[in-house]
């Protein structure tokens, strides 16, 4: 049994080098775990590309490395080396490394890029996640002076950007969730409550969690869904729920955070390109510019937006990244966000890093 496994191993891996090696471009994820208590971490590293053959896009694990205590920039840059050179994965093929905004991810990055022997990547900022902005601004193509190609362009997740993010809502309404948390688990330790909500409405309230996306959310919107069944059995059991205004305020709270859920759904799965990316910002900057209440909170929410996301949104950004904007323009389905003069500077970028990558690949 062990020899079918590895004859079968062996001929996968085979595989999905062939695969890899066909493919002009690969992108790079990486992302850590750790078990409960800390007893061990792993550093996952996966590969999205274009399959020429199957002619579909691709994303394969490959590998998982244990990391040992503490998860430095140099731990991680050897295991990605490691795996990178396993896989036959060289320099020149890596579009751009994704991670989250952790000081040791972005050191490591950095690390590879140096060791690569073409100089710093693009954070400049190794212990934070937070994007510089350039003295001038960019008012037309011939102005714009892109970054060059750099070995090992890392792309902050998008995904998790937006939850840091979302943080300034869960602080600004801290009373108002914590209440709406106590709520829950009140109902969730009486067996009664439970059953007769289940009974009035085939569904059950949800408990949200610091590190699983959204699930304040869903939260919020699964005790909204049943609201008067679960009212109905809070004062039959004589047990305190929220006030009416509370409710108003909570209802917001799911208006607010919607767009945003939706948009973490979006990002985070393997069914839509980088192209989606740019859109995604610039919508949920649209929903917070029309959003008529909490005026004060909407304002914080686009400062913060802007600022995280300045190296996909700002070309006169230190370390601006055109790879998001270039794919949505090369995108027709997305294309037109960029055609708004509102967003010309971003236009151009785009068109100006995919001229130059047209002209350093001919």
């Amino acid at each position: 049994m062990n020899s079918l496994l590895e004859s079968q191993w062996s001929r996968s891996q085979q595989h999905l080098k062939k695969l890899i090696m066909q493919s002009r471009k690969v992108t790079i994820c990486l992302d850590g775990w750790s078990k409960k208590n800390l007893t061990s971490s792993f550093l996952g590293i996966s590969a999205c590309f274009y399959d020429v053959e199957g002619k579909t896009a691709r994303h394969a694990v490959l590998g998982i490395a244990q990391l040992e205590h503490p998860h430095t920039g140099e731990a991680i840059a050897e295991a990605l080396a490691t795996c990178l050179e396993e896989w036959s994965v060289d320099t020149e093929k890596v579009l751009l490394v994704v991670t989250d905004n952790g000081a040791n991810m972005i050191k490591a990055i950095r690390l590879m890029s140096e060791m690569s022997g073409e100089g710093d990547s693009e954070d400049v900022n190794e212990g934070d996640d937070e994007a510089g902005e350039a003295d001038t601004e960019v008012s037309n193509e011939s102005e714009l002076d892109l970054p060059p190609s750099v070995a090992y362009r890392r792309m902050q997740c998008m995904a998790h950007t937006l939850q840091l993010t979302i943080k300034i809502v869960y602080k600004h309404f801290d009373t108002l969730l914590t209440k709406a948390r106590s709520l829950v688990a009140r109902v969730r330790k009486s067996s009664k409550l439970m059953e007769r909500i289940m009974n009035d409405t085939g569904k059950s309230v949800v408990t949200d969690n610091a590190t699983r996306w959204n699930s304040t959310y869903i939260k919020i919107r699964r005790l909204l869904e049943i609201k008067g069944p679960l009212n109905n059995a809070l004062i039959e059991l004589g047990v305190d729920s929220l006030m009416v205004s509370e409710w108003t305020r909570l209802e917001d709270v799911r208006r607010l955070l919607e767009p945003f859920a939706t948009q973490t759904d979006l990002l985070q799965t393997d069914a839509h390109s980088l192209s989606y990316a740019v859109p995604a910002i610039l919508d949920l900057q649209c929903h917070l510019q029309q959003f008529e209440s909490y005026k004060v909170l909407t304002t914080a929410l686009l400062a913060d937006i802007q600022q995280r996301f300045s190296t996909v949104l700002d070309p006169s950004a230190v370390n601006f990244n055109p790879v998001p904007a270039a794919a949505c323009l090369l995108d027709p389905s997305v294309a037109s966000v960029l055609m708004s003069a509102e967003v010309k500077p971003l236009f151009d970028a785009a068109k100006m890093f995919i001229s130059n990558e047209v002209t350093r690949h001919s």
